[in-house]
Order: structure tokens, then C-alpha cells, then sequence
């Protein structure tokens, strides 16, 4: 029997720590559906909708119970200038698949200046690039290339917001190549 590889293969709320229904953000649909019914997560996981639906909410949220910095990161990333997680996470229970990575990585658009900060000031061993002196795309282009790598859970939140046309068509050709190797896993909102 062979084993599914994405790291986390359901999304449901905690038995042990139910959300009432009556507060935010339990009064969004996205997240009332989960919390109602869970989620099955696929390879590529896309949520689709209006601006204040709840889908950054639900991806912060997923992010953030898996271990990975709700400013962005990874899970190693310990990156935070103004807490303001809606506390979902602690709500979500994460099914995961046995024996796979707890690698990961957490990209949204709205923080990635003060997360490049915080990686100039954190410098690695892997030299990364002056992101600061790249446009806001350039720079996106060049951390999912540069991070984006082998088995893990990769989430982006709102990822067209920093690119053009052009780039965001680099982006979707960049993932198709991506999803070719069988332990690879996409979340986007």
C-alpha cells in the first residue's frame, strides 16, 4: 500500500477546542464550512473569492497550525512586527499523512518587506538576494524559486497581488513544473 506524501491531507476543526459559531471569524463562510464539514486537501489546494471573505483568514490559519511564521517563512522563521491572527489555528486540527516532511514555507504578499527585512537581518548560509532592491515582483519571483524546493507544505496567500500579468504567468508555469515531482504540494489563496 503505497502512502499519500502531501504532508496534510485533511483540515477540520479540533474536537478539543471547538470555535462557537457566533463569533469572527466563525461567521465567515469559508471557515464555517470547515469548521462544519473539514476539508480535504488535494496536491493543489486554490480558494477562490471576494475580498473579506475569510480566505486569508483560513490560510493564516492553516499556516499558523502547521508552524510556519504567520508573517512569513518558514517554520524556523521567527518573524513578527503586529500580531493580528484572527486565532483560528488553534481551533483547526491538521490531518496529516504519516512520515511526511513538516518542511514548509508561508508567502503573503502584504508582509514580504518587513519579511525581507527580517531576512536581511537574519542573514543565512544560503546568500540570498538583495530582495530589497528588486521590484515587489521580482523579488516574489525570486523567493518561491529560491524556497520553493523538494517535499514540503508550500502556502501562498494572495500571490497575484505582487505581480504583474506577465509575472503572475511565470508564477503558474512555475508551479506546473513544480507539481511534477510527486512530493510536492501547493495551498493558495
Amino acid at each position: 500500500m503505497a502512502f499519500d506524501r502531501h504532508p496534510i491531507r485533511r483540515l477540520e476543526e479540533s474536537r478539543d477546542n471547538t470555535l462557537p459559531r457566533n463569533v469572527w471569524p466563525a461567521t465567515l463562510p469559508p471557515v464555517a464550512q470547515v469548521l462544519q464539514d473539514g476539508l480535504n486537501l488535494g496536491r493543489a489546494t486554490v480558494f477562490v473569492g471576494e475580498n473579506g471573505s475569510g480566505k486569508s483568514t483560513l490560510i493564516e490559519a492553516i499556516a499558523e497550525a502547521y508552524g510556519l511564521s504567520v508573517e512569513g517563512g518558514s517554520t524556523g522563521a521567527r518573524h513578527s512586527t503586529r500580531a493580528s491572527e484572527s486565532g483560528l489555528s488553534e481551533h483547526l486540527q491538521l490531518v496529516r499523512n504519516a512520515g511526511t516532511t513538516r518542511r514548509g514555507y508561508f508567502l503573503r504578499a502584504e508582509t514580504m518587506h518587513g519579511f525581507f527585512t527580517y531576512l536581511e537581518q537574519n542573514p543565512g548560509t544560503r546568500g540570498d538576494a538583495a530582495f530589497h532592491d528588486m521590484s515587489h515582483g521580482e523579488s516574489f519571483l525570486e523567493l518561491v524559486v529560491d524556497r520553493f524546493r523538494g517535499a514540503g507544505l508550500w502556502v501562498l496567500d494572495e500571490p497575484e497581488s505582487a505581480l504583474s500579468f506577465s509575472g503572475c504567468l511565470a508564477l503558474v508555469d512555475n508551479w506546473r513544473e513544480f507539481l511534477k515531482a510527486p512530493d510536492r504540494y501547493l495551498r493558495h489563496v
